[in-house]
């Protein structure tokens, strides 16, 4: 996942007591620390300047905001198998009439470092002197690399559009389809395609679940979404979002489609099965959150944020069953999560502690211990991504791919 995501994450998430979990570690964002943190030792290293990758990719801290689309990323297909990707294109104009032509290079490498299989994509870089989102890819459903098309394209008028696809290719980066259709999501589990058509200002949508390689349509329902509806994640059986009042009044809460800074409010989480049995989880007062997504066996995982601490809760909701709180981040540190299992069993996140610094931290943990499985350094313009199954991870990052061996918790 990218971890430019989690820039805006401070302020998330409620107050968790997770003293013990990263005290040492974390201390490398103090101003305080000296001494040199010793890097990891990856147990595949692969020098990426040498297939295309620029001298200077990871030289300067990434531009935001951004007038030209670019990509990096790490994206594991299944357990034997990571892409990596970047744009070989410039990520900024050499002059100011040459309009960037973007070409992005796709690699495929075994568990073991061997290079499978390579290609360049080419894609509408230029934004036209307007804002536009980074390049971005991820694992797709049955095993495929979903590579996401963005752009600004130039209408006849010379007034600029966006626009935006999906391509998916297999392990050997060859076309299984093209959609151009905006993405709304994957799915947590097995990486379904969820497209929405949305009437009446977002609020009645038509909701559409495509999987397999190629994909097909496996499911199509109407959603009315509440007026007051935020977060909002599809699952492969369900779907759950976030409902939230807001106090316009003393004591008085209201639902409304618009967010009113500073006011109270109270939220819900809301969950609906295939068969629209619904359930729901009160958050306390003051509080929200992100929904991650919905696990297999109907859970749903979500991220809590309220005034108590930056860091907030990860947590998992149960129907009529107490709510799981899971390890995470000490409370002065803010980060979500970047990447996880299918069932949350491993999960990690970049941390910080200072949006100003080009580093934090790269913290994987184990569902079942409060001791991190991984604790270090790691740069903001770098990428991480665990397996499938939790037992490796793979990072992006100074110009190598980098792939490790994760131990099992004591």
């Amino acid at each position: 996942m990218d971890l430019n995501r989690m820039n805006g994450s401070c302020g998330k998430l409620g107050a968790i007591i997770v003293s013990l979990v990263v005290v040492g570690g974390l201390a490398g964002c103090s101003g305080a620390q000296t001494k040199k943190e010793p890097e990891p030792t990856p147990d595949v290293r692969i020098d990426l300047t040498a297939l295309g990758l620029a001298q200077d990719f990871f030289s300067i801290r990434d531009a935001v905001p951004r007038t030209i689309i670019g990509y990096r990323f790490v994206v594991w297909l299944n357990r034997d198998v990571v892409a990596v990707g970047f744009n070989t294109s410039p990520s900024s104009r050499v002059a100011p009439d040459r309009k960037v032509d973007g070409l992005a290079r796709l690699l495929i490498f075994s568990v073991s470092g061997v290079l499978k299989a390579k290609r360049d994509i080419p894609y509408l870089a230029d934004g036209y002197g307007e804002l536009v989102a980074e390049g971005e890819a991820r694992a797709g459903p049955g095993g495929t690399l979903l590579f996401r098309i963005q752009s600004v394209n130039l209408d006849k008028e010379g007034r600029s559009e966006s626009k935006s696809g999906v391509l998916l290719l297999d392990a050997n980066l060859q076309d299984i389809a093209r959609l151009d259709r905006f993405l709304e999501q994957t799915t947590f589990v097995d990486h379904d395609l969820v497209f929405q058509e949305c009437f009446t200002w977002g609020r009645s949508c038509t909701c559409h679940v495509l999987d397999g390689s190629p994909p097909r349509q496996k499911k199509q329902w109407q959603q009315d979404w509440p007026i007051d509806a935020r977060d909002r994640k599809i699952g492969e059986h369900g779907l759950a979002y976030m409902v939230c009042q807001q106090e316009l009044r003393p004591n008085e809460y209201v639902s409304t489609g618009i967010v009113y800074a500073g006011a109270s409010q109270r939220c819900t989480m809301t969950a609906e099965s295939e068969d629209r049995i619904i359930w729901r989880v009160p958050l306390r007062d003051g509080a929200t959150a992100e929904i991650l997504g919905l696990l297999a066996d109907g859970s749903v995982a979500g991220h809590v944020s309220g005034k108590e601490s930056k860091a907030g809760q990860l947590v998992i909701w149960k129907k009529d069953q107490t709510t799981e709180v899971l390890p995470w981040i000490p409370k002065d540190f803010c980060g979500s999560v970047q990447s996880a299992t299918a069932d949350m069993s491993r999960y990690a996140v970049f941390a910080t502690c200072d949006d100003r610094s080009d580093n934090g931290r790269w913290i994987v943990f184990d569902r079942k211990s409060q001791t991190p499985l991984v604790n270090r350094s790691f740069p903001r313009n770098g990428r991480a991504a665990l397996s499938p199954d939790g037992s490796r991870y793979a990072s992006f990052e100074a110009g190598e791919l980098h792939i490790y061996l994760l131990p099992t918790p004591s």
